[in-house]
């Protein structure tokens, strides 16, 4: 059975949740030349996770990672993203997949290996020239 481990002093948990992918801090590149391009800004983060001592749930706070945007037809385009969890990414008009990991959310296989899968819930955003976009990217942990 696959094991889900948050890190940062989070307990091991089964796998209950499905998996996505990708984030990031710096500047994306439209994919087609020629093109002009939208501005998507947002904000990769964890929600859920044990209780505290206290018996309350963790607040949502930003991750580390990468966030992918997939448009049918296209190569994906990936950002990192910092502590802070926020990003942002120029893109040609479009509707995109987007989807988040990050290293403080792992699969561990029967064998004992860490996988960084995609952990964040379906999201889709359009891109359009002159209209900035805001979205938040989570994943969500039990």
């Amino acid at each position: 059975m696959s094991k889900l481990n948050v890190r940062g002093g989070y307990a091991v948990v089964p796998l209950a949740v499905g998996l996505l992918a990708g984030c990031a801090a710096a500047l994306a590149q439209p994919h087609v030349a020629g093109h002009p391009a939208g501005q998507v800004t947002g904000r990769l983060v964890m929600e859920g996770g044990p209780y505290t001592p206290g018996q309350q749930q963790p607040q949502v706070r930003p991750i580390p990672g990468t966030v992918t945007f997939t448009e049918t037809g296209h190569r994906p385009t990936s950002i990192r993203v910092g502590t802070s969890g926020k990003f942002s990414a120029r893109l040609a008009p479009g509707r995109y997949q987007v989807s988040g990991k990050s290293p403080r959310i792992i699969e561990v296989d029967n064998a004992g290996h860490d996988h960084e899968l995609p952990c964040s819930q379906p999201l889709s955003v359009t891109v359009k020239a002159g209209h900035p976009a805001a979205i938040t990217v989570a994943c969500i942990v039990p």
